[in-house]
């Protein structure tokens, strides 16, 4: 029976070379008859995969199906619909690579993938490979993998749907499958919509609305014969912002609830999508279409009505939200080989082209600053690649049988910029190429005399070539461009029993290079790491180590319920961290130091016959710097520090944990479910943190007639998204105001006691009022969502 499977594994490995993006199930049922046996066939290491198919009509992105994945935490930096990363077992967005089809989607133009710009109407399953990933991929990610495999073309066949959801969100989608000569032609179709124009609850406001000084004053200057329907009092136009106040749209505020709704929260997403294929070839043609407006974060530390001015209609020249504009228009092209000889060396070669353009425009630009950047960017990424791959089993049937895979890849890729406030003398380029070599080898091996125990070594080799810039002789890093041929590799056991156990460990150590987004930022807030010459400052790049141990079962738990679980353990360091440094004016990337993440997750199903399933994932993880890491987030200087406290790695939860119940009836034509998702506390910087939230979401799906699905539901039932809140044991979670009395007494503008007590001719008194505040996160996400969707299938 060992022999048998292992000969399947090999067989099913070589289906599922995502080069050449094969349907592993499709092509051999007898091997691969669930997710948890495709896992086995896909991965030495801990792999899970989630497939769009089955939660269709729901209006799912590829975010909301990563959600479901333990260890998986996915990040929308402007909200719901735009910019979105993900991270894995606790890493950075950039740390984690993401393939379709086996081909990269991360660029040297950003810093990690955007998600959100990835769609699922032609996509046969996501895999995500958590720590070890397989040497079919290419590089050596710190985090782990996305790969998101595209669907075969079948014979003829075709679906068409429609979606509304709430918040002008639509929703359409077409696909038609029809024999072309000796193969299939797929050609598919979609859009997604929205304005985002959510409301939610402006907490600052609402905290300064309560405040009762104890002068008796309701005013934020504590005056109590200022108007209150004032925008800025007379005290700030004075003191905080001479000359501002000659515009009416300041002296009055004309908005004073705090009840806002989102402002330049829209985006327009549309794909196409081509793939044709045989027994020996494959062409793909994809095209994704972009155009978005970028929200204005909420600020987390305001204390004044001014402050808090986002999202108000008509707030004036200096505080009403910019419209800010991103389009992005993406063009890619694979062409693809595969055949056999002897009946088991299995090659394949791919050639791939792909063509990105990202604009960038601020439409109410004012003359601030003028950083490189500010008003307008204009990036095109092109890049051609070449990839081979052999697979050959070797010693079938002996004490030690041998999968052997080789992967060969070469990739030019080359940035040309334009950029508003570009300085000629500055180290920064206009046309920046790299080229990346990669030889990556690993080798399967199942030792009969222990069992049948697997062990898996990967291999990999990699050098890039690119441009240096900055100073060789810089005492803050080296230099940023050639690299010579640098090795990483790891080393996985899995050991199989009988009775449905798995015993598994992976180690490996692994590298990144810096991206030249990350050098030269995007002109949305993220602005070039220079000096004070314009020279560029240099990143080195990462490095570290990852392990994981755990164990798991998969089986029957009587005559009608099955089900399994993995329990799993894992551990990363990383060194020279490049991290996303912040300041009040902008932002910028710097190597933060070292950083050690570790943790559990649990992932597990039970199914009820064909009546009822439950899939569930747990992650409990916490990340910190190590080694006098000295970097902490959203200061002043990069050297400051808060002393005896930990410095933790940002933007990752302490607990992250997701349910979803499906429940079937009428012979299955009808499936109701509930899913909850749980995300705990979130660190933004050393003292400050995002509070737990959690979603409930409810609905169904119910067959009309031959042919014909309806859906719909509710998404966060309890509109918790827009009430999620900052929280901290720092300062910055009180405000504090201060003002001065004589002894007539006379209240005063704060800090500016009048002249006779400035003189001494009178004494004063000084007082100071300390009132907890609550607030915003930066971005809140869209809350309360009713979605419908008709769908046909022929």
């Amino acid at each position: 029976m060992r022999k048998q499977y292992s000969a399947a594994v090999v067989v099913a490995l070589c289906a599922a070379m995502p080069a050449i993006a094969q349907e592993t199930a499709a092509q051999l049922p007898e091997v691969v008859v669930s997710d948890s046996a495709l896992r086995e066939v896909l991965s030495p290491g801990v792999v899970s995969v989630v497939r769009p198919d089955d939660t269709k009509g729901e209006h799912k992105s590829l975010p909301e199906l990563l959600d479901q994945i333990p260890g998986v935490f996915v990040r929308r930096l402007a909200g719901t619909g735009h910019y979105t990363t993900a991270s894995i077992r606790g890493s950075a967005p950039t740390q984690v690579n993401v393939y379709i089809d086996g081909i990269p989607v991360n660029t040297s133009s950003e810093t990690a993938a955007d998600l959100s710009t990835i769609s699922m109407s032609n996509v046969e399953r996501v895999e995500v490979y958590r720590g070890v990933t397989p040497a079919r991929f290419s590089g050596a990610p710190l985090g782990g993998a996305i790969n998101i495999v595209t669907k075969k073309p079948q014979a003829f066949s075709g679906t068409a749907s429609v979606g509304a959801r709430d918040f002008n969100g639509e929703q359409y989608s077409a696909t038609l499958n029809f024999p072309l000569h000796d193969g299939h032609m797929l050609i598919g179709f979609d859009k997604d919509r929205s304005t985002g124009n959510f409301k939610y609850t402006n907490y600052t406001v609402g905290s300064l609305d309560r405040i009762t000084y104890t002068n008796g004053s309701q005013n934020p200057d504590g005056l109590p014969d200022s108007p209150r329907d004032h925008w800025l009092e007379m005290g700030e136009c004075n003191n905080y912002a001479p000359g501002r106040c000659q515009y009416p749209e300041y002296q009055y505020r004309g908005y004073t609830s705090d009840r806002r709704t989102r402002q330049n929260n829209r985006f327009d997403k549309q794909n196409a999508f081509l793939k044709w294929q045989n027994e020996n070839f494959i062409a793909k043609y994809a095209y994704t279409g972009t155009e978005r407006y970028i929200p204005t974060g909420i600020p987390s530390t305001s204390y004044s009505y001014s402050s808090a001015a986002v999202d108000v209609p008509g707030g004036g020249q200096f505080y009403k939200d910019k419209r800010r504009t991103q389009d992005i228009a993406q063009n890619e092209f694979l062409l693809g080989w595969r055949n056999t000889f002897n009946d088991d060396i299995h090659t394949s070669v791919n050639l791939s082209w792909l063509d990105r353009n990202q604009r960038f425009r601020n439409l109410d630009y004012t003359p601030t600053t003028n950083y490189i950047g500010e008003r307008w960017t204009d990036y095109r990424t092109r890049r051609y690649g070449i990839s081979g791959d052999l697979m050959k089993p070797f010693g079938v049937g002996s004490g030690v049988e041998h999968l052997f895979e080789l992967h060969l890849e070469r990739y030019w890729e080359t940035l040309y910029t334009d950029i508003s406030g570009w300085i000629p003398s500055s180290d920064f380029i206009k046309e920046y190429s790299r080229i990346m070599t990669r030889l990556q080898m690993q080798n399967t091996m199942s030792v009969a005399a222990l069992g049948g125990l697997q062990i898996t070594p990967v291999f990999r080799m990699e050098k890039l070539q690119g441009p240096i810039i900055g100073s060789r002789w810089s005492p803050l890093a080296g230099p940023t461009g050639e690299y010579d041929w640098s090795p990483t590799g790891s080393l996985s056991l899995k050991k199989q029993f009988a009775s449905g156990w798995q015993v598994y460990g992976n180690y490996g150590n692994y590298h990144r290079y810096p991206s030249f987004y990350e050098i030269y930022g995007d002109g949305i807030g993220t602005v070039p790491g220079a000096d004070s010459n314009s020279k560029a400052i240099q990143l080195k790049r990462e490095t570290g180590t990852n392990g994981d141990i755990g164990f798991g079962w998969d089986g029957r738990l009587g005559e009608k319920w099955s089900g399994g679980f993995r329990l799993t353990a894992f551990r990363r360091k990383a060194k020279d961290a490049i991290t996303l440094y912040s300041t009040p004016i902008a932002a910028k990337y710097i190597n933060s130091g070292d950083t050690l993440t570790k943790g559990v997750e649990l992932e597990g199903k039970l199914a009820w016959g064909n009546r009822a399933s439950l899939q569930f994932a747990v992650t409990r993880q916490s990340g910190e710097y190590i080694n006098g890491g000295w970097y902490y987030f959203g200061g002043t200087s990069a050297q400051q520090r808060y002393p005896g406290q930990k410095v933790r790695v940002r933007n990752i939860p302490d607990l992250a944990a997701n349910a979803r119940l499906d429940l079937h009836f009428l012979n299955n034509s009808l499936t109701a479910y509930i899913e909850g998702h749980y995300t705990g506390r979130t660190y933004i910087d050393v003292a400050t943190w995002e509070n737990p939230l959690t979603i409930f979401n409810l609905g169904a799906h119910y067959k009309l007639a031959k042919g014909w699905k309806l859906s719909g539901g509710v998404t966060d039932i309890f509109n918790a998204g827009p009430k999620q809140t900052l929280d901290g044991n720092g300062q910055n979670r009180k405000y504090r105001f201060t003002y001065y009395t004589c002894p007539d007494p006379t209240p005063v503008i704060p800090g500016t006691p009048i002249t006779q007590c400035l003189l001494g001719l009178m004494d004063y008194d000084r007082h100071e009022d300390v009132f907890s505040m609550k607030h915003n996160v930066f971005y809140p996400q869209q809350g309360r969502t009713w979605y419908a969707t008709l769908a046909y299938t022929f």
